[in-house]
């Protein structure tokens, strides 16, 4: 089905790679894994974005009730939290969860995909910002990437409906989705589509003269936002990850739902959609919050060169040579030492094993015929350099080759 995938072997062990980077990242600073149902009502979906109602994959069961295929996590986080008032806080939160959306199929967008999900969650503090943004350039330096591959774009919520105030822009969420398609739509295109809004020139020119701004320093506006960035670029700056992140405040996400700090993280050459993206949104259950989605579509795109020639799992392959019966004892031997063990099924000779062991990239071989067992001991071939010796089993297993 378009928009779908199919995961053979390398393509599972190169998401599996992934997935495995996210744990290990947000795992060190504390964060704890969960995960919800595929299937949700489809009421808690009415709050989401304005795109994801219209993407729902939804249907009736046969209760006749309305339900959807998961198209995000966040409004099932927040049914969680309401299901258990009593949680203690901070609630440090992470899933990676499969979704469905259907939309338009395009690079870096599929109508089903794997999310990881970050939210730091009880705590108003630009703390929890910082914190859950240096998860997010963690995991993309764990991919061997650094400040030359991508960066952080950095706003404020607040900051933005003042400086609309500033320029007295009434209709704020209809002029901020035009805004956000500024990197697709040349300056000409852009000021007619916000003249269509009723915006005046005077109006026009302030907008743009205020996305020119890239330090700090230079905001006039006084907002409550502006000193929540001066506050959150100073933490970040205690982090040492300066260098991965900027002020942008034409970052125009999720003007739905978050209520303060705004981010999204872009490679470089601007060869993608954003590779993630999140904020603040302290009216999630009754509790403030803080967090990021990630997508594997566009990241395994990105990272593409980045992820290392994958070998097999299993560590060693069995050649039986007119000893079947004998190997598979000798396989179950093993594996209860812990090692990962296949043995040739299918009767081929030797040759045709080793071709297949290196094909698969299967470090060793045994093979085992009638002349090793009498001697009770197996012949071993390191198929990286070709070395063959005789071992008995227990000496094998005492070389903790594997």
């Amino acid at each position: 089905m378009k928009g779908f995938r199919d995961f053979y072997p390398e393509e599972k062990g190169k998401i599996s790679y992934i997935f495995d980077i996210w744990k290990k990242i947000v795992e060190k600073y504390g964060y704890e894994e969960i995960d919800m149902p595929i299937l949700e009502n489809i009421e808690i979906y009415n709050k989401s974005g304005s795109e994801i109602p219209e993407q729902i994959y939804r249907f009736k069961d046969k209760k006749g009730r309305e339900v959807a295929l998961r198209p995000e996590t966040t409004p099932s986080i927040a049914r969680m939290i309401k299901a258990k008032p009593d949680l203690k806080k901070p609630i440090k939160w992470f899933s990676i969860s499969q979704c469905y959306r259907y939309e338009r199929l395009q690079k870096g967008r599929n109508r089903e995909f794997f999310q990881l999900n970050v939210d730091y969650l009880g705590s108003k503090t630009m703390q929890a910002d910082a914190e859950v943004i240096v998860t997010l350039i963690n995991i993309l330096k764990e991919f061997k990437l650094n400040e030359k591959n991508f960066y952080i774009k950095i706003s404020n919520r607040k900051l933005m409906e003042d400086m609309f105030k500033e320029c007295m822009v009434k209709n704020v969420k209809e002029v901020s989705r035009v805004l956000d398609k500024k990197d697709k739509l040349s300056e000409g295109e852009l000021k007619k589509e916000l003249k269509k809004l009723k915006l005046s020139d005077l109006q026009i020119k302030d907008l743009f003269k205020f996305f020119e701004i890239k330090r700090l320093e230079e905001i006039e506006v006084k907002s409550e936002g502006l000193e929540e960035l001066k506050e959150l670029f100073s933490i970040l700056k205690k982090y040492k990850v300066s260098k991965y992140v900027e002020l942008d405040l034409g970052v125009m996400r999720g003007f739905d739902y978050y209520t303060g700090t705004i981010f999204e993280a872009f490679d470089r050459k601007g060869k993608f959609r954003a590779i993630a993206g999140g904020g603040r949104y302290d009216n999630l259950a009754g509790v403030p919050g803080v967090g990021y989605a990630m997508g594997d579509i566009v990241l395994g795109l990105f990272v593409k060169n980045k992820i290392p020639e994958l070998k097999s799992k299993t560590e060693i392959l069995i050649i039986p040579i007119n000893t079947l019966n004998e190997c598979l004892d000798i396989g179950e031997k093993l594996r209860k030492e812990g090692l990962n063990v296949e043995v040739d099924l299918l009767g081929r000779n030797i040759s045709k094993n080793l071709d297949y062991a290196n094909k698969k990239g299967i470090e060793y071989v045994l093979i085992i015929g009638e002349d090793e067992l009498k001697k009770k001991k197996v012949k071993l071939k390191n198929m990286e350099n070709g070395k063959e010796e005789l071992l008995s089993i227990p000496s094998l297993v005492k070389k903790k080759l594997f």
